[in-house]
C-alpha cells in the first residue's frame, strides 16, 4: 500500500454525500471555497494544538510531527482549493487530504483520539459571541448617559396604554437598560459555557492513547475542559443558551422601539429621529418614515423563528452526536450578526433623536397622573384611610373628565364635595398641598425612593451601574486578551518543537 496516497486508504464513507451524487469538479470546488476561508483557520489551530500534544505525550513520534506541524503552519487555502478532489466532499476531510500530500499518511494522526469538528463549532461560537458582547456594552453605555441627561425630562408613565404615573425620559431609558443588562450577563454565561473545550473526546467514549486535553485546551483559549466525552459530542446548550439570552434582549427592545415609534407620530410628537436614519417616501414628499424602529421589532421575529426551528430540530434525537447537533449550532452565528445588527441600529438612534420636552411635560400636566400624589396627600393631611382617599380622588377624577376638564382644574371645592358624598364632611385640603400634590414636576421630584423616578435617585442608579458596566467592560478585555495569548502561545509551542 502507498501510505503516501490518501486516496489507497480512504475510507469508503469519504466518498459519500448522505445518498447523494458526488459534485462534479468544478461544483465541489466552488462549495469548498465558500467555507475554506473561514473554516481551515480554525481547523488550522486546532490540528496545530492537538500536534503539539500528541508530540509532547510520545503519542506521534516527532519527526513525522515536526513534519505535520510543517505542513499545517504552511497551509495555502487558494492550493488547497486549485487542487481540490471532489471525492472528499467534507471540507475537513479534504483539509486532512491535503496535509497528507504534504507531510505523508502519518499526517492522518490529527484523527488520533478525536472526532474531526469539536471544538470548531464552539470556536466560531465564541468568536460571533465577542462583537455581541461588544455591541451590548457600547449600548448599555449609551443607555446611561442618555439616561442621565434626560433624567429631568417629565413626561407621562404608561400602564395598559392609558397614562399612569409622571416619570422622566431618563428614567424610562433606564428602564430598558435593566433587562438589557441581564440579558448581557446571560450572554456572558453564554460565552463561557460555550467556551469550553469538547477536543479529545473520541467519538464519544473518549480514547486508549496518553492524551493531555488540558494542553490543547489552554492553546486554543478555552477556560476548561468539557469534559465528559459523550457530553462532548451531545451538548447542546451551547446553542440554546445565547439563543435565549438574545430572546431576552431582543423583547424589551422590540417593546421599546414600538412604543417609541407611537411617541414619533404626529399626534404625540414627543421625539423624532433625525433624517440620517429616517428614509423617504417614494412617492409623498412630505413622509419621513423612521423604519428603524420596524427593523429593531423584526428582529425579535427572527430570533422566535430560529430557536424555535433549534429546540425543535434537537428534540427527540439519540443524545450523542448527531447531523442535527452541528447544523444548527452552525446556523446561530447568522443569527447573531442580525442581533448585532439591531443592538447598533437603537444605539444610533439614541445619538440621532431630539426629544421634545415641552411637549412631553405638556401631556403629563394635562392628564390625571398624579391622581395617586393626590390620594396620598389626603391620607397623610387628612387623616384618612388610603381607599377611602382614593374613591374621593376617583370621584373628583370621573367628574372632571365628564365636564371635559383637565388635572389642572381640579379645585379644593371640588374634592370637599366628593368627600361629603363619601365619607359626609369636607377634607380642606390647602391650596398649595393641591397644587403640589397636581403639578408633575413635584410629583417626579417627591418620588425619591429607591428606584424611583426622581432625578437624584435616577442619578444615583446611573453612576452605580456606569461601575457595574466598567466591570464588565473589563471582563471582556480580559476575554479577548485570553485569546490573543493563546494564538501567542500556540504559535510559540509550535515554533519550539519546530526550531528543536
Amino acid at each position: 500500500m502507498n501510505t503516501n496516497n490518501f486516496d489507497s486508504i480512504k475510507p469508503d464513507t469519504h466518498s459519500r454525500l448522505r445518498g447523494k451524487e458526488i459534485p462534479s469538479l468544478e461544483e465541489g470546488r466552488k462549495a469548498f471555497a465558500a467555507v475554506a476561508f473561514e473554516g481551515i483557520p480554525k481547523a488550522r489551530k486546532v490540528h496545530l494544538a492537538w500536534m503539539v500534544m500528541l508530540i509532547k505525550q510520545g503519542i506521534v513520534p516527532k519527526t513525522d510531527g515536526i513534519k505535520i506541524l510543517n505542513a499545517i503552519k504552511n497551509t495555502d487555502i487558494e492550493e488547497m482549493i486549485a487542487g481540490y478532489d471532489p471525492n472528499f466532499y467534507k471540507w475537513r476531510v479534504q483539509y486532512e487530504r491535503y496535509l497528507m500530500e504534504k507531510a505523508g499518511a502519518m499526517a492522518s494522526c490529527i484523527n488520533i483520539a478525536r472526532t474531526l469538528p469539536p471544538p470548531i463549532y464552539r470556536m466560531r461560537l465564541r468568536e460571533a459571541i465577542i462583537p455581541l458582547i461588544d455591541a451590548t456594552l457600547a449600548f448599555r453605555a449609551t443607555l446611561l448617559e442618555k439616561a442621565k441627561d434626560y433624567r429631568e425630562f417629565v413626561m407621562p408613565g404608561y400602564t395598559h396604554n392609558q397614562h399612569a404615573q409622571p416619570m422622566t425620559f431618563g428614567h424610562y431609558l433606564l428602564g430598558l437598560y435593566e433587562p438589557i443588562h441581564r440579558a448581557a450577563c446571560q450572554v456572558e454565561q453564554a460565552y463561557d459555557l460555550t467556551n469550553l473545550c469538547d477536543l479529545g473526546c473520541g467519538a464519544l467514549a473518549g480514547t486508549s492513547f496518553n492524551i493531555d486535553r488540558e494542553l490543547p485546551t489552554r492553546l486554543l483559549g478555552f477556560r476548561g475542559v468539557l469534559e465528559h466525552t459523550n457530553d462532548c459530542v451531545a451538548a447542546t446548550d451551547q446553542a440554546t443558551n445565547v439563543l435565549a439570552a438574545m430572546i431576552n434582549m431582543a423583547i424589551p427592545m422590540s417593546r421599546v422601539a414600538n412604543e417609541m415609534h407611537t411617541w414619533s407620530m404626529f399626534e404625540f410628537n414627543m421625539i423624532e429621529l433625525s433624517d440620517a436614519i429616517c428614509e423617504a417616501s417614494s412617492m409623498m414628499p412630505q413622509k419621513k418614515s423612521p423604519v428603524v424602529f420596524e427593523d429593531i421589532r423584526s428582529t425579535l421575529g427572527k430570533l422566535l423563528g430560529s430557536y424555535a426551528e433549534t429546540v425543535c430540530r434537537l428534540q427527540n434525537i439519540m443524545y450523542g452526536d448527531t447531523v442535527e447537533i452541528f447544523e444548527t449550532t452552525e446556523n446561530i452565528p447568522s443569527v447573531i450578526e442580525q442581533v448585532i445588527k439591531a443592538v447598533k441600529t437603537f444605539d444610533k438612534l439614541l445619538n440621532n433623536m431630539t426629544v421634545k420636552k415641552d411637549i412631553m411635560l405638556n401631556f403629563a400636566q394635562r392628564g390625571f397622573s398624579t391622581a395617586t400624589e393626590l390620594a396620598a396627600i389626603l391620607f397623610r393631611e387628612a387623616n384618612i384611610p388610603l381607599r377611602v382617599a382614593h374613591a374621593i380622588v376617583g370621584k373628583v377624577v370621573r367628574e372632571a373628565w365628564l365636564d371635559g376638564k383637565l388635572a389642572s382644574d381640579i379645585t379644593c371645592e371640588g374634592i370637599d364635595k366628593a368627600a361629603v358624598e363619601i365619607i359626609g364632611k369636607p377634607l380642606n385640603l390647602s391650596a398649595d398641598k393641591l397644587t403640589a400634590a397636581l403639578d408633575a414636576v413635584k410629583f417626579v421630584e417627591a418620588h425619591k425612593s429607591q428606584g424611583g423616578v426622581a432625578p437624584k435617585e435616577v442619578s444615583r442608579m446611573v453612576i452605580h451601574r456606569k461601575e457595574i458596566l466598567e466591570e464588565a467592560q473589563q471582563r471582556h478585555a480580559a476575554r479577548i486578551q485570553n485569546l490573543q495569548q493563546a494564538d501567542k502561545a500556540l504559535m510559540k509551542a509550535v515554533d519550539v518543537l519546530l526550531q528543536g
